[in-house]
């Protein structure tokens, strides 16, 4: 399993690890690779040979979200289904779309397609690649380096998705790197945020404006408050897999344990949409108003056409 990629001007540089598929049943597949330890075998493709890929290699679904939305929990609930490999948030993924970029918007499209190519060998039958929420900022890439590959879009209320943001931030939304800021960046471009509550508020915009460049002909919305229903009433046909009752009960049985619980300690989960409008700040519902709500009505327009 390729779990490391670099890109060279010599060509891409994989990183691989003898980890089976059926034991990627962690929340994020960097979780699987720390708690399994193996041999790492670095693999090189030439710059002319990168893009090559099997016609049939491309995943059969993308899961783009807003972060802290139930992606997660809709991954995991994919795992349970028996013909079907799912890599969450694979840093292999986050390494080649890092800002700033080292090569150029069709190099990095080859690259992907090579690191698909990689994966489809390793999964050794379907396989859905669920993103990291910042990826979604380069979707327009991603969806170009898999063109025929369905897409979901997943949502939640950006007041509750800003509160989960604030409270708990991640590493790429805080950190001092020139990642961090490249990211901040794209999200407002102008560096008009004056402060947290706006910048979590501007970036749920830009994913929503990202979003809205697609095609909506090759996407899905799923709201937070859809999950669990909406993996087999939308997402499942959407990326033609079949699910059967035995695997629906599954699935809701997976809906009540907490998506991101350590490999290993499951614990129920607990609601918290109340909790979180409850506690959302007069600043952030304001930031929300000013610079999300409109951008989450577009998207949502788009697809009600």
């Amino acid at each position: 399993m390729p779990v490391r990629a670099a890109l060279h001007p010599t060509g891409l540089y994989f990183a691989l690890r003898q980890i089976k598929p059926d034991e990627l049943q962690d929340a994020f597949m960097q979780e699987t690779v720390a708690r399994i330890s193996a041999p790492e075998t670095i693999v090189h493709i030439a710059k002319t040979d990168v893009g090559k890929a099997a016609p049939d290699s491309a995943p059969v679904g993308l899961i783009f979200h807003v972060a802290r939305c139930g992606s997660t929990w809709l991954a995991q609930s994919l795992k349970t289904l028996d013909n079907l490999v799912v890599y969450a948030e694979p840093l292999p993924v986050n390494e080649i779309l890092s800002p700033p970029h080292k090569w150029s918007r069709p190099e990095l499209v080859a690259a992907l397609r090579s690191l698909g190519d990689a994966l489809a060998r390793h999964a050794g039958k379907p396989y859905v690649l669920k993103f990291s929420s910042w990826n979604t900022l380069f979707c327009d890439i991603l969806v170009e380096a898999f063109p025929n590959s369905p897409w979901v879009f997943t949502l939640r209320d950006p007041v509750e998705v800003g509160v989960s943001l604030l409270q708990r931030p991640p590493g790429w939304f805080h950190d001092s790197g020139e990642t961090s800021r490249q990211l901040a960046m794209l999200a407002d471009p102008d560096g008009a945020s004056k402060s947290p509550e706006d910048h979590v508020a501007r970036l749920y915009g830009a994913f929503c404006d990202t979003a809205a460049r697609l095609n909506a002909r090759g996407g899905k919305l799923v709201h937070y408050e859809s999950l669990p229903a909406a993996v087999w009433e939308v997402v499942a046909p959407h990326f033609s897999l079949v699910i059967d009752a035995r695997q629906r009960r599954l699935i809701e049985e997976a809906a009540r344990i907490d998506a991101k619980a350590p490999g290993g300690k499951p614990r129920e989960f607990s609601p918290d949409a109340a909790m979180k409008q409850a506690t959302a700040s007069t600043a952030l519902r304001q930031a929300i108003d000013a610079f999300a709500r409109q951008p989450l009505e577009r998207l949502e327009r788009l697809h009600a056409c």
